[in-house]
């Protein structure tokens, strides 16, 4: 290595880029994996600190380019994890910037604001769900137990679990969470949110008085373009993705596919490609709605096998109670497929209703399925707007602009 590039490398800010995912792999992992990838090549020394379950494709993929460390969660359970905590806190001392994309363990989030405070960015997907949900999206604790428990006890064990959310404890734990929560969010050093309705949102769930950037994420379009070639599947079937909770609304979609015409609804299929605790729920309700032969429900696939289905639907459809913003018409489009998507929220920040997709109300069954008919009954719209769609994600949502954006947004840090 000569002078000048020693030099060079001297420069390149040390770059530590946090991800816990809660429970399941999905957009807001893959988003923070690829900003690590992505600010590396930009002339940041990156390293990640992952923590949850990873699929193995895009583990190898990570581990290839930059190195990768364990995340442990905040509340320690045994003297074992206070040296792993110990430990990892003591290496970020040695980065110029730590990067908390979307979320980690609360407490652990805390530590870092009281270590770090002058060199912590959150880039914000939206608000600690667990503890701000009926703020976020109206629906109570009694709905979001069978997410929240599981999860829990899973992350910090059923002992804790079993304690702080008992049906007494339950209100004033999430009063201290919050608190909690408050004092780390107000002393992050920058705050990027991922799209407008998330900056809009954490100003009044936070009260911030600083200023709060907005970064929206992209596609990473070469990883899309390797596996456009795939095996055959049947394309007459609408597409729907996400977790099976209750804020992914697939009680109002199922009541939606229940209302079309019968002349639709006896040749239409619905795929719904998920998991999660209220799968059952969602087993019975297609059952009582006589939708039996008209859904089919599958979880566990690869990305080879996620983007065949992408490229072989209809359309999506994806009408959450609540999205911060949504990969799902993103990736979509990549392949030329239009989307409804829900009138609340992100996803309006992508597609525009009437040219890219269909805006509707999530919460009117009946809406959703005028939606649903109007592209049945009209293809070559439907075709137009995915062709429309495809133009915006590649022109305005790809990852590496979006990078991009990022990046400068941490090189001002001062």
């Amino acid at each position: 290595m000569d002078t000048l590039d020693a030099l060079e490398l001297s420069k390149m800010p040390r770059l530590a880029v946090l991800h816990y995912a809660l429970g399941r792999f999905g957009g807001a992992a893959k988003i923070a994996i690829l900003q690590a990838i992505y600010l590396n090549k930009m002339g940041f020394d990156v390293e990640l600190f992952y923590g949850g379950p990873i699929l193995n494709d895009w583990k190898k993929r990570v581990t290839s380019e930059i190195p990768v460390n364990p995340l442990p969660l905040g509340l320690p359970k045994s003297l074992q994890d206070i040296a792993k905590i110990t430990e990892i806190l003591s290496k970020l001392r040695t980065f110029d910037i730590i990067l908390v994309s979307y979320g980690i363990c609360p407490f652990f989030a805390y530590y870092l604001t009281r270590f770090f405070e002058r060199k912590v960015v959150w880039y914000c997907g939206e608000p600690l769900r667990a503890l701000w949900e009926d703020f976020l999206s109206g629906l109570s604790y009694k709905s979001l137990k069978c997410t929240v428990k599981p999860t829990s006890g899973f992350l910090y064990g059923k002992s804790y679990s079993s304690i702080f959310l008992s049906e007494p404890l339950y209100n004033s734990s999430i009063r201290i969470l919050r608190a909690l929560d408050i004092k780390t969010i107000r002393s992050y050093r920058k705050i990027v949110a991922n799209s407008f309705y998330t900056k809009e949102l954490i100003n009044r769930v936070y009260h911030l008085k600083g200023n709060v950037f907005t970064v929206h994420p992209g596609i990473d379009l070469a990883n899309f373009r390797q596996v456009n070639k795939t095996r055959s599947i049947p394309s007459d079937y609408i597409l729907a993705i996400g977790a099976m909770i209750p804020m992914k609304n697939y009680t109002n979609l199922l009541k939606a596919f229940s209302y079309l015409p019968l002349q639709h609804r006896s040749k239409l299929k619905l795929l719904i490609i998920g998991d999660g605790p209220l799968k059952e729920a969602i087993q019975s309700t297609i059952q009582e709605l006589g939708l039996k032969n008209n859904v089919i429900i599958t979880a566990n696939i690869n990305e080879d096998e996620l983007f065949c289905y992408y490229k072989n639907c209809r359309f999506v459809i994806h009408v959450a109670l609540h999205e911060p913003f949504g990969l799902v018409p993103l990736e979509a489009a990549v392949f030329g497929k239009t989307a409804i998507v829900s009138s609340i929220g992100g996803p309006k920040e992508f597609v525009v209703d009437g040219q890219s997709g269909i805006l509707v109300n999530p919460f009117d069954p009946k809406e959703i399925a005028r939606a649903i008919t109007y592209f049945v009954e009209n293809e070559k719209v439907a075709h137009r707007m995915g062709l429309k769609a495809r133009d915006k994600v590649v022109k305005e949502f790809n990852m590496e602009s979006s990078s991009r954006k990022l990046a400068k947004t941490l090189r001002s840090i001062d």
